[in-house]
């Protein structure tokens, strides 16, 4: 706790309020700086209660110069409901302990919970022990609209409430400062003005009993004896009045209104002395006490002369005036002779002090809870301010440093313009190179993708005339657009019409000039006449092979041959079958017969028809589909001409892409019925102008 801290306590009764200044001295001492007390002008109401207790208070913050902000309050036990009662000891489960508080202070309440404000405190005993099935509770109840408006009024004042106590309580908490009931029983007797708060202190052990008999009783009885105002008797009893002794009374010089006061005082303290004693053996009763071997008088009504003899005659005891001023020290701005003539009505001004600055027997807090809520808030103001006035600054630096970035970047990016500004011209020389560098190499690449696909052409047909076998002639090549379909089964087709008898030499003449005529239309490969156009950037599946082949006599199965190596392709070609890996399969055939029981085996053998070797060596190529769904003879028929000849189709599915493109050279050359390979006319004969060797 800081030193020199100063905080404000207020002890709001039901007739005036004290409150008190403090401040914790370089040794950590209680110091009280100002004081101040002061009764209220016009009786408390339900509806004037604020605003009154609003107003004195303002204004006795105003003539006393009150700094300190943080306040403690107590309100009149009046109003509050103090119940002591036992629980179940559930030794060290605190949770259940306050589960079972809770539930004893809310027990049989006479107001709705939303109603009330509640606190609870454990009373512990000089005679309980660890073994004891039972813990003391005490509970206190008041009203939620009460506290309330005391909080409002006091906050309307410019005052921060840390907490609100109850005036037995924080008298109780006094007593305990000040060492009484250390050595015995001892009754502390606070008689104010609209009630008398009864407090039994015997060490740890505490109760509480208020007494609706008090200083306004007295006044009441007054006026109803003298039939004046209440005012008027109230003035009667600070003036003249005082406690009648009986016979023990010096009542000589006195006046016979005075000693008829005195009297009507007597009476009332009578009852008040009936009502101690019926609360002593309560206490002895229910609370398992002893009786009080001292009495302690406090309170405003409590100076009443022979006050204290009157109740040292009727208990027989010691009763003396509490004096709660001796815990703490005055600072010498105090005025103590006004003080020594209030002290008496200061115990709770005293008690909430000394619960400030360490820890009290019993601590109870009434403060409603949306107030306490609003007040931890308003305690982190600091702390919000602090931290924005730092997010502030943070901002400034952080705008501060991008604004020295932003000028070092400005100087930067000017030195680079111009360092750029002297290199643009030989950047724009270098680009525009480089432009037309990747222009050529554009182009030479368009120019290697034009000239590798016409080197697919020749390649093409040279795989073709590598499978055709020697008794085979071709007589038509022609290119199949688009999709291709499978062949299901060759058909043979057995040609009885005669037509074209007597041309066997002719024949052989033309099929042995197939060849001069390949080699005449590679050349015009490329263009492919007037339909061009109509075939533009089509992509081409495969050829339809038209030829004719003549077989020797005596020709059936035999050992596949073996072909010539492919060559190396200048594009990419899938992998395959190989002529080396068909030549060692035809090497393994020739080695012997074969059973099904693991004899040695005999080689393979193959129809030696030349279509079917044809067929057989064009699926045996990587440019060409080995699936004889696709690769396969589609149509055979029986020659015209010859006995052992026949003519026949194939149908041949490319593995590699190729495409038809729409360039016409215009050639003459190239713009007939044969300007393209297979893209002329096809009759299925052998032309008539093609001559050569085959």
């Amino acid at each position: 706790m800081a030193k020199n801290e100063r905080f404000l306590t207020v002890d709001i009764g039901a007739t005036s309020i004290k409150l008190g200044e403090f401040e914790i001295d370089a040794v950590g001492q209680l110091c009280m700086t100002v004081f101040a007390y002061r009764e209220y002008e016009e009786e408390l109401s339900e509806e004037t209660r604020m605003g009154v207790v609003e107003g004195v208070l303002r204004q006795m913050l105003m003539e006393s110069g009150v700094k300190a902000r943080r306040t403690l309050v107590s309100l009149s036990g009046q109003s509050a409901l103090l119940r002591f009662g036992r629980i179940a000891n559930m030794k060290n489960d605190k949770k259940q302990i306050r589960q079972l508080a809770e539930f004893e202070a809310k027990r049989n309440l006479p107001f709705a919970l939303e109603d009330i404000c509640l606190d609870y405190q454990l009373i512990a005993s000089n005679a309980q022990s660890e073994d004891d099935t039972t813990l003391d509770v005490m509970s206190v109840v008041l009203k939620r609209d009460l506290v309330e408006q005391f909080t409002q009024a006091i906050r309307n004042v410019g005052l921060r409430p840390l907490l609100i106590d109850l005036a037995p309580v924080a008298c109780y908490n006094s007593a305990r400062a000040n060492g009484i009931g250390e050595n015995g029983s001892s009754l502390v007797v606070s008689i104010g003005g609209r009630s008398t708060n009864l407090l039994f202190i015997d060490g740890d052990r505490f109760y509480a009993r208020s007494i609706p008999i008090a200083g306004y009783s007295i006044t009441q009885q007054i006026a109803k004896e003298f039939g004046i105002g209440l005012p008027e008797a109230e003035e009667l009893k600070r003036h003249h009045g005082f406690v009648d002794l009986g016979k023990d009374t010096n009542v000589s010089g006195t006046s016979e209104a005075a000693a008829h006061i005195a009297k009507i005082i007597r009476n009332v303290m009578s009852r008040l002395h009936g009502e101690i004693s019926r609360s002593i053996n309560i206490y002895r009763s229910t609370q398992g006490g002893s009786t009080p071997t001292a009495i302690y008088l406090t309170g405003g009504s409590s100076i009443l002369t022979y006050c204290d003899v009157f109740f040292s005659q009727k208990f027989d005891l010691k009763a003396e005036y509490f004096n709660p001023l001796t815990v703490i020290s005055l600072a010498p701005s105090i005025n103590r002779e006004q003080l020594s003539s209030v002290a008496h009505m200061f115990s709770e001004v005293i008690g909430l002090a000394v619960r400030y600055v360490r820890p009290c027997p019993v601590e109870i807090n009434l403060l409603p809870r949306k107030v306490m809520r609003q007040q931890r808030l308003t305690s982190k103001k600091p702390y919000f301010v602090a931290a924005m006035l730092c997010l502030v600054a943070m901002m400034f630096v952080v705008l501060q440093g991008a604004k020295e970035a932003a000028a070092e970047s400005k100087i930067r990016a000017d030195k680079y313009t111009e360092v750029r500004n002297k290199l643009e011209p030989q950047y724009k020389t270098i680009t525009g190179a480089i432009s037309d560098a990747e222009s050529a190499v554009n182009a030479v690449t368009t120019l290697n993708n034009f000239m590798l696909e016409r080197t697919k052409w020749p390649l093409i047909i040279e795989e073709i005339f590598r499978a055709k076998p020697a008794n085979v002639w071709i007589d038509n090549i022609t290119p199949i657009m688009g999709n291709i379909a499978q062949v299901v089964e060759a058909t043979v087709v057995v040609d009885t019409s005669g037509a074209g008898n007597g041309m066997g030499g002719d024949m052989m003449m033309d099929m042995g000039g197939m060849s001069a005529s390949m080699e005449m239309d590679m050349g015009g490969m490329g263009g492919m006449g007037s339909g061009a156009q109509a075939l533009s950037q089509m992509a081409i599946a495969g050829f339809d092979i038209s030829a004719h082949t003549l077989a020797p006599k005596g020709i059936g199965m035999g050992v596949d041959p073996v072909l010539p190596p492919e060559p190396d392709y200048p594009f990419e070609v899938p992998e395959g079958e190989s002529s080396s890996e068909s030549s060692e399969i035809g090497a393994e055939g020739e080695e012997g017969n074969g059973t099904e029981d693991g004899a040695p085996q005999g080689p393979k053998l193959f129809d030696q028809s030349g279509e079917s070797l044809f067929v057989r060596n064009l699926q045996k190529s990587r440019l060409f589909s080995s699936d004889s769904a696709f690769t396969a003879m589609k149509t055979r028929r029986k020659s015209e001409f010859f006995d052992n000849g026949s003519d026949f189709d194939i149908q041949v599915k490319l593995e590699i892409p190729i495409e038809a493109f729409p360039w016409n050279f215009g050639s003459s050359a190239t713009s007939g019925r044969g300007a393209g390979m297979g893209m002329g006319e096809s009759t299925g004969r052998p032309s008539r102008r093609r001559r050569g060797r085959n």
